[in-house]
């Protein structure tokens, strides 16, 4: 539900933007081995670098490679996503409001916002594994001190630093796997990556379930502070960034940014390596010796240094141009679409164990007088000297796992009809199934139902790639990295209006959720039935 199309924009960008006129330069990677015999130098045969990779060919490299990097994506997810699994938890223990829940919600999303641009350009500048390194780092270390905010605006800013970090997963490991790959195998592996992130939809709710409900058995203490078990759940849930710099302290830097940077011997090194560990051949027999850089290449060469020279002023010009005719109308619409879908899924999805805590408690009222009565309740008890009455039933994390399970089918199905139907139709159709599936919400008091509606309603979020893919053949190859950028960066904002929104609404109007976001939907359908498909 979090598609990650604006991370896979980096991949297209390191497989080449630009004209595939320029002249090919040859670069010898390996002089020593050019030897004289007679006098006269020994030819050494030439490959390009996606030649150097067939040779390399697919093996224990490759797997390793693939579960890092989706490790990474994943680690998105987990960071932005697991405050809406603590926020009933912590709601006694940090005294959180609606609005509190809303902005604390939002503020690893906000994180993700403000930074994507940055580690985009770092990660062309400084290298995908320096900056996956630099990011999995700085979002371990803030996610680990987040787990002891003694105050709600402590958590906030905590998890806001964390969002930051974990940006750089995000806008880095698409292209850190892209390169490593070569044209038959880069869209397949990029595909599993991006299915780690729905994995970890069904991870976190599984965790949750095992440790939160902990909380009434166990009394720790540490430094001073009770240690709940909220707290021990975000700590668990950066185990994953361990995994990740683990690994990437085993892999090397990506081949093809060695090769553009200039790096001659590190790239034959890199490759030879590689070759040990796929073929169980020593690393002196790698038969390449040469490499040369075919048109495209030299063409994303030539930007890397272009980019380097120019700094965050590239940024600009590339930025520019998308909010002007004829671009500006593609740059809207597509972002307005973005920004919908996001609002929906991760909005209200961050929501869902909160909501369900009450709901799981009167399975015959219609969900919206459950949460009108869930929040007389909370103020009658604030009004008064009574203990904190929230207690977790550890089934919601069930049903939150299970509408991970959902999404992951509903990936899965996209990728099968996605070609069989066409792009568009599959947008504009599951827009407008997602939009009465929550308009429905409203009207139904069955339990079981008004679940399966729900989950159908968030299932939205399945969109963003779909949406992604359309939105590639919208804009010119010189402009798309940085248009994709921009729409995912979008999405992700939506993603924090659409938490604040809820906030405001379940106190005051919990019926305009459905109608707002479910109506959204259906106007997003007219929209995207404006897109032109390609």
């Amino acid at each position: 539900m979090h598609p990650a199309a604006d991370d896979q924009r980096r991949a297209e960008d390191s497989v080449g933007n630009g004209a595939a006129t320029h002249k090919s330069a040859e670069i010898v990677i390996d002089p020593a081995q050019v030897g004289a015999q007679n006098g006269s130098a020994t030819p050494v045969p030439s490959h390009t670098y996606s030649e150097a990779l067939a040779v390399v060919g697919q093996g224990r490299f490759h797997t390793l490679l693939l579960f890092i990097t989706g490790l990474c994506l994943m680690s998105v997810v987990n960071e932005t996503v697991n405050v809406g699994f603590i926020i009933s938890a912590a709601e006694c223990d940090l005294e959180l409001s609606f609005s509190d829940k809303g902005i604390l919600n939002g503020a690893g999303f906000m994180g993700v916002v403000v930074s994507s641009y940055v580690w985009g350009f770092l990660s062309d500048t400084w290298g995908r594994r320096r900056v996956l390194l630099l990011a999995s780092s700085g979002a371990l270390v803030t996610s680990v001190l987040s787990s002891f905010s003694p105050h709600v605006w402590v958590l906030i800013g905590a998890r806001f630093l964390v969002g930051i970090f974990v940006s750089g997963n995000a806008a880095t490991s698409y292209a850190y796997l892209a390169e490593f790959h070569g044209e038959a195998s880069r869209a397949k592996v990029i595909s599993w990556a991006a299915m780690f992130m729905s994995i970890g939809l069904i991870l976190l709710p599984s965790l949750a379930w095992l440790i939160i409900p902990l909380d009434a058995q166990l009394d720790l203490r540490l430094f001073g502070m009770r240690y709940a078990m909220w707290r021990i759940y975000l700590l668990l849930c950066s185990l994953d960034l361990l995994l990740i710099i683990a690994g990437l302290l085993y892999l090397p830097e990506s081949g093809k940014f060695l090769l553009t940077g200039g790096h001659r011997e590190k790239v034959v090194q890199t490759l030879a390596k590689i070759y040990q560990l796929n073929r169980g051949k020593p690393a002196h027999t790698f038969p390449v010796k040469s490499i040369t850089l075919d048109a495209i290449d030299s063409a994303y060469a030539d930007e890397m240094q272009r980019r380097s020279k120019l700094g965050l002023r590239y940024l600009w010009q590339q930025t520019v141009p998308l909010f002007r005719v004829p671009l500006l109308c593609h740059t809207l619409k597509a972002s307005v679409l973005m920004f919908g879908i996001f609002a929906t899924s991760s909005g209200l999805f961050l929501w869902v164990p909160d909501i369900l805590n009450t709901y799981v408690q009167h399975q015959d009222m219609k969900l919206c007088d459950v949460i009108a009565l869930m929040h007389a309740n909370k103020t009658a008890a604030r009004s008064g000297d009574s203990v904190c009455p929230i207690a977790i039933n550890a089934n919601i994390f069930l049903i939150t796992s299970a509408m991970g399970v959902v999404f992951l089918a509903c990936y899965i199905l996209n990728g099968f009809i996605i070609n069989r139907v066409g792009k568009r139709t599959l947008l504009n159709g599951w827009f407008v199934v997602c939009g009465i599936c929550g308009l429905a919400v409203l009207w139904t008091s069955d339990f079981y139902l008004t679940l399966i509606l729900i989950a159908a309603f968030v299932s939205s979020g399945c969109l963003g790639g779909v949406l992604s893919a359309i939105s590639v053949d919208l804009f010119p190859t010189n402009y798309r990295a940085m248009a994709m950028c921009l729409i995912l960066m979008t999405g992700r904002f939506g993603a924090m209006a659409g938490s604040n929104i809820i906030a405001y609404l379940l106190t005051y109007n919990c019926n305009l959720i459905f109608i707002l976001f479910g109506g959204s939907l259906l106007v997003c359908a007219l929209i995207g039935a404006t897109l032109t498909e390609t």
